[in-house]
C-alpha cells in the first residue's frame, strides 16, 4: 500500500513559460477592505466514543481585575521574546486596533464568543502609543494538566481565525506534552495558508487526533504557540478534548485540477465559456478537462480496509457522474491521497457541482467532515477565474513599492480558441473620494520575447462612492482588429489612478474585490508596479474577468426559493394553519408573486418560479399575509440574486429577526449524524450561552416518538437509539425562544 504524509504547502507557480522574468511580489501589511460561562468539566462519560470530557469557552471575564479578565489557575502564558507581546483575553466585540486590523472582532463561527476568546493581536502590539515597530511574535499559552488516563483515544478540537503578513516564515502551532513540557508533539494550525490570507473556511474549525501522545496518560497539556508574525492576529475559542470515534474519516483537502493546455493543471475556474474548452492540446489532452484528488485521514480508532474517494458530478442539480477511486487501507491516524482515475470534460452549458466524499466499508460516525463541494459554470460569454463573493479587497498598496497612480492588478486567462472580446469587468470594493480616483480596464497579452503588450482598453472612468461593492462592466474600445483574440496567455487588469497632496506619484485611489476561497494554482495573479515599470506575480486572486462576444447558452431558468420560517413559527408571528407566506419581485426585474408551501412540515417554505432571465439581477422580498418583511434594513430594500442556470435560493424570513425572539441565534450549531441512518443516530447541539433544551423527534404524522429535556448546557451530545421504522422523521431543538428542525431519514 502506498502511504505518505500529506504536506500542506503554499501555492506553487504554474510552469507556463513567459516571455519575461517575473518577480514574486513582496506583500506588505494592508488595511483590509470591509467585506460586505467559563471553563467547564463535562459530566461523567455515559456512552461511547466521541464524548467531550474537558472543555473551556475562555469565559475569563473578571470585573474586579483592572484589565477586565483573570487567567484561571493552572494556565500559563509566556512571551519568549520578553517584549510584552502575550496571548491575551478579549471581549467579543472589542476591535483590535493597530494599523491594519482596526475593525476586526471575534468571528461569528466562535460558538461561545459571547463570553470572550483568546488571541495574539500582533498588529496592535507593534503599533502602540503612536510608535510602530516590527517585532516578531514569540508567545505561547498552555492549559493546566488534563487527566486522560481513562481515555483510550483523545481528539483536541478548537475554532480559530488568523491573518498573517507578509512573506515571513511564521508558525501557528498546537503542541501537546505529557511530561510537563520536556517533550512536545507539534501540529500545524496554519495548514500552509499563504501571507495576507485569512483562514480558509475548511480550517476555521480544527481537529487533531492526539491519541498517540495523550491517550491513557494523566498529565496532558495543550499549548498554542505563535512564532514569527509581525502583523495581524491569531484567535482561538471553543477548546475541547473528546474521545475519538471508532470510525471517522476526514477529507482533509481536495483538488479539481483543470487543464488549459499547460504543463501543469491550474485549479478551478469558476466560469468558463464553452467555446474555450474541448479542443485537443499539444499534450493530446482535452482543454477544460478536470482531474480529481482528495486527501483522506483516518481520524478514528479503528483501522479502515476499504477507503475510497467518491466523486458525484451534478449538472443543473441532476447527477451525471458517480465514480469511486481505487480502494486502499488506512490504519488509524494514517492519511493518503486518492485520485479518480477517469477525467471529466463538460460538453454543454450548465452549472456543475463536484461533490467529494470520503467513504469506507463501515458507516462513518462523523460524516460532516467527509465532504466538500466545488462549483463551476460553463456558459457562453463569461470567463471568470474567481468566484463572485468578496472575502476582502486589495490594490497595489498590498505590496512593497505599490500604491502609486497607474498601478494595475490583474488575473491571467488562457485563450485557447479564436474569439472576440466585448468587455472586461471587475468588482470595485473601495473608493477614496479625496484621491479623485479613476480606473480603466486593460487587456495584456504575453508576446514571448517582447514581454506583455497592451492589446485593448476601456474608457477611463471616474470612481464614485456608489460603485463600492458593485460590479463594473466596461466595453472595450473596438477598432475592428484588436478585439479579435488569438490563442495565447492574457492578463485582464484594472489600472488605478488617484492623486495625493505632496506625492508626485499619486496613489491607487480605489480597491478591487479579492476572492480568498477559490482553490487555484499557478501564475495567474499579477501586479504592475507603475513606478518601477515591472510586473510581479502575487498571491491575491482579484475579482476580474472578461466577457466574450458569443451566444448559445440558455436565456431563461427556474429559481427555487426556500425561506426558513421556524423562528417566526416559534414566536407565534406565523401560524402555519392560518397564515401564508409568498415571495414577490420588484417590477423592473420580476413582476410576479408566488405562494410558498411547506409540504414536509419542517418550517422551510418553498416554491419554484420558472422562466426567469439568466444573468439578470432579481430583486425580491418575502411576505406574510401580504405584508413584506423589513429586510434588508439598509441599502436596496429588496433582496438581490443573480440568476444562473440552476438556482436554489435559501433565506431566513426577515433575516431571522422577530418581535418575540432575540435576533441573535441561541442555537449556533445543530447537527445530526449519521443521516440517513439505519436506526441509531447522534444529535449534537452548541449554544453561545448555557440554555435549557427540549429535543423532540416526531414522525411524518406529527406523533412524538422521542423527547428529552436537558438543563443549562453549552455543548450537548446524545445518541437516540429507539427502534424506529423506516421513513422520514423531524428532529427539533427548542430552547424556549428558538426552534431548529432537521429531517432524519431512517433506511
Amino acid at each position: 500500500m502506498r502511504k505518505f504524509t500529506l504536506l500542506f504547502a503554499t501555492l506553487a507557480w504554474c510552469s507556463i513559460s513567459f516571455g519575461q522574468v517575473l518577480n514574486t511580489g513582496k506583500s506588505a501589511p494592508v488595511k483590509e477592505g470591509q467585506a460586505p460561562p467559563s471553563e467547564t468539566q463535562s459530566k461523567p462519560i455515559i456512552k461511547g466514543s466521541g464524548d467531550v470530557f474537558w472543555s473551556t469557552t475562555f469565559g475569563w471575564r473578571d470585573a474586579s481585575n483592572p484589565q477586565g479578565w483573570s487567567l484561571p489557575a493552572g494556565w500559563s502564558i509566556v512571551d519568549e521574546a520578553d517584549l510584552g507581546n502575550f496571548w491575551k483575553w478579549s471581549e467579543p466585540d472589542d476591535s483590535l486596533g493597530g494599523c491594519c486590523s482596526k475593525t476586526q472582532t471575534a468571528p461569528s463561527h466562535f460558538v461561545s464568543r459571547a463570553d470572550g476568546y483568546i488571541l495574539v493581536p500582533a498588529d496592535p502590539y507593534n503599533n502602540r502609543d503612536g510608535i510602530t515597530v516590527t517585532s516578531e511574535m514569540n508567545t505561547h499559552i498552555t492549559t493546566p494538566p488534563i487527566d486522560c488516563s481513562s481515555k483510550s483515544s483523545v481528539v483536541v478540537k478548537f475554532n480559530q481565525y488568523f491573518r498573517l503578513c507578509c512573506n515571513e516564515t511564521f508558525q501557528l502551532l498546537c503542541q501537546v506534552t505529557n511530561d510537563g513540557g520536556v517533550h512536545w508533539a507539534t501540529y500545524d494550525c496554519r495548514f500552509g495558508v499563504g501571507a495576507n490570507n485569512v483562514t480558509p473556511n475548511r480550517y476555521l474549525s480544527v481537529e487533531f487526533n492526539i491519541s498517540d501522545v495523550a491517550a491513557n496518560l494523566p498529565n496532558v497539556q495543550i499549548r498554542f504557540y505563535m512564532k514569527g508574525p509581525r502583523y495581524y492576529y491569531w484567535m482561538i475559542d471553543d477548546l475541547s478534548l473528546s474521545e475519538a470515534y471508532s470510525n471517522n474519516l476526514s477529507l482533509e483537502d481536495y483538488w479539481a485540477d483543470a487543464n488549459v493546455g499547460a504543463v501543469d493543471p491550474v485549479g478551478n475556474i469558476n466560469y468558463w465559456p464553452l467555446s474555450q474548452i474541448g479542443m485537443t492540446d499539444v499534450n493530446g489532452l482535452k482543454v477544460g478537462q478536470y482531474k480529481f484528488r482528495g486527501a483522506i485521514l483516518n481520524m478514528g480508532t479503528e483501522d479502515q480496509n476499504d477507503q475510497k474517494l467518491n466523486l458525484q458530478i451534478l449538472r443543473n442539480g441532476e447527477e451525471i457522474v458517480n465514480k469511486n477511486s481505487p480502494a486502499l487501507a488506512l490504519w488509524t491516524l494514517e492519511r493518503d491521497t486518492l485520485a479518480i482515475v477517469d477525467p471529466f470534460l463538460a460538453t454543454d452549458y450548465g452549472d456543475y457541482q463536484f461533490k467529494y466524499t470520503a467513504v469506507g466499508d463501515v458507516p462513518d460516525e462523523v460524516p460532516k467532515n467527509n465532504t466538500a463541494v466545488v462549483n463551476f459554470t460553463v456558459d457562453d460569454t463569461l470567463y471568470h477565474r474567481p468566484d463572485f463573493t468578496s472575502e476582502s479587497s486589495s490594490n497595489g498598496g498590498g505590496w512593497v513599492g505599490g500604491n502609486n497612480a497607474g498601478d494595475m492588478v490583474g488575473v491571467g486567462y488562457d485563450i485557447t480558441a479564436n474569439c472576440e472580446i466585448n468587455s472586461i469587468y471587475a468588482r470595485i470594493a473601495g473608493v477614496t473620494a479625496t484621491a479623485n480616483p479613476q480606473f480603466q480596464f486593460t487587456l495584456y497579452k504575453d508576446m514571448g520575447a517582447d514581454g506583455y503588450v497592451e492589446v485593448i482598453v476601456s474608457d477611463l472612468v471616474d470612481a464614485t462612492q456608489d460603485m463600492v461593492w458593485t460590479w463594473q462592466n466596461l466595453p472595450v474600445i473596438k477598432d475592428g482588429e484588436t478585439e479579435f483574440l488569438t490563442p495565447g496567455f492574457y492578463i485582464a487588469c484594472v489600472r488605478m489612478w488617484g492623486t495625493a497632496d505632496g506625492d508626485a506619484d499619486g496613489i491607487n485611489g480605489l480597491s478591487v474585490g479579492w476572492d480568498k476561497d477559490t482553490k487555484w494554482t499557478g501564475q495567474y495573479s499579477f501586479l504592475w508596479r507603475n513606478t518601477a515599470a515591472t510586473w510581479w506575480s502575487i498571491d491575491k486572486l482579484n475579482q476580474i474577468g472578461i466577457v466574450l462576444n458569443a451566444t448559445g447558452g440558455p436565456t431563461k431558468a427556474p429559481v427555487t426559493f426556500n425561506v426558513d420560517m421556524t423562528r417566526h413559527i416559534a414566536s407565534g408571528e406565523f401560524k402555519p394553519a392560518t397564515d401564508h407566506v409568498d415571495v414577490t419581485g420588484l417590477a423592473s426585474t420580476w413582476s410576479g408573486t408566488a405562494v410558498m408551501t411547506d409540504p414536509d412540515g419542517d418550517g422551510i417554505y418553498t416554491v419554484t418560479v420558472d422562466g426567469l432571465p439568466v444573468s439578470g439581477t432579481l430583486n425580491y422580498k418575502y411576505r406574510i399575509n401580504g405584508t413584506p418583511e423589513a429586510y434588508p434594513l439598509t441599502g436596496n430594500p429588496y433582496r438581490t440574486y443573480t440568476v444562473r442556470y440552476w438556482n436554489i435560493v435559501n433565506n431566513t424570513y426577515n433575516g431571522g429577526v422577530t418581535a418575540g425572539v432575540d435576533g441573535t441565534s441561541l442555537v449556533s450549531s445543530f447537527s445530526v449524524f449519521p443521516n440517513p441512518t439505519k436506526g441509531a443516530f447522534t444529535v449534537e447541539v452548541s449554544n453561545p450561552v448555557a440554555s435549557d433544551l427540549i429535543i423532540t423527534l416526531t414522525d411524518i404524522q406529527g406523533q412524538v416518538v422521542y423527547q428529552n429535556k436537558v438543563e443549562k448546557v453549552i455543548n450537548h451530545q446524545e445518541t437516540i437509539e429507539n427502534q424506529l421504522s423506516k421513513g422520514l422523521y423531524f428532529l427539533s431543538v427548542n430552547n424556549g425562544k428558538e426552534v431548529k428542525v432537521q429531517k432524519v431519514i431512517v433506511q
